[in-house]
């Protein structure tokens, strides 16, 4: 069970740090000239976030491949998956509850009270719910393991 927590987590990891990296690369692309690998890339994480340029950090004059929220997630999964797999990361409950209240809110303020919020937070949003994430993927390995070992 112990194999199987770790390669699940690492292939978040790794799968994550693609989106970072391609998503990160784009930009650069386009301002070498590289325009079709640019507009390959981008279109590549196109199912996976609406690419508002607005919502977007700006590298060399051209937006980031993902918003703000969306590179933070895939930061939060890369940076914590990896932190996790080397049992660098535990977060405590409380700190979990402050956590995810503080991911609800912002994202409360964007869709419910339509309150727009600074690219940066949105940024530190989807690296809060990236930890989060990955912390309840961990829990419930935690907990599987309990329970298999209950049962042999």
């Amino acid at each position: 069970m112990k194999k199987i927590k770790a390669f699940v987590i690492i292939f978040f990891s790794v799968y994550s740090l693609f989106f970072v990296a391609g998503s990160l690369l784009a930009p650069i692309m386009a301002h070498f000239g590289q325009y079709e690998l640019s507009s390959q890339l981008t279109a590549t994480f196109m199912y996976s976030c609406h690419q508002k340029p607005d919502r977007s950090f700006w590298i060399l004059g051209y937006p980031v491949a993902l918003c703000c929220r969306c590179l933070g997630f895939y930061t939060g999964v890369a940076v914590s998956g990896f932190m996790t797999a080397f049992n660098k990361l535990k977060i405590p409950l409380k700190l979990y509850i402050i956590l995810f209240l503080l991911a609800v809110i912002d994202i409360a303020l964007n869709y419910l009270f339509k309150i727009s919020t600074a690219n940066i937070v949105r940024f530190s949003a989807g690296i809060i719910m990236g930890f989060l994430f990955i912390s309840t993927l961990f829990y419930i390995f935690e907990k599987g393991e309990k329970l298999w070992d209950l049962k042999n």
